[in-house]
């Protein structure tokens, strides 16, 4: 099989230990609880995440992401599930940012080109 080269704008890089993800859908009712996912790799404009079930492409999210290196309150981001599969028996889903609402320029701040990972 040849090999494929990495053609995104904003390649992934493997999430550091200890990120942690609460999301919930964003017109979701007040007694929908969230969800804590397993972040598994990031970019400037995106997140690839473990779910417990499926969900809908398409669907609006709000996240809360709790970074290792930060303190306080979590950055509060916005985005939408670009797709969701499950190879390997388990629900993997990729979630395009919003970086013009929340706390979007704080995360798109930390890809800054000289800015340590």
């Amino acid at each position: 099989m040849p090999h494929r080269d990495e053609h995104r704008q904003h390649p992934r890089q493997p999430a550091p230990r200890g990120v942690a993800l609460t999301l919930r859908p964003e017109h979701a009712g007040a007694d929908q609880e969230a969800l804590h996912l397993l972040c598994r790799d990031l970019s400037r404009t995106g997140l690839g995440v473990s779910f417990p079930q499926p969900i809908s492409p398409d669907t609006d999210v709000e996240l809360w992401v709790y970074l290792p290196e930060q303190s306080g309150a979590p950055l509060h981001l916005f985005g939408t599930v670009a797709w969701c599969a499950a190879p390997l028996g388990q629900w993997r889903a990729g979630i395009a940012l919003d970086l013009e609402r929340g706390d979007g320029g704080v995360w798109e701040a930390r890809f800054a080109p000289g800015t340590p990972p």
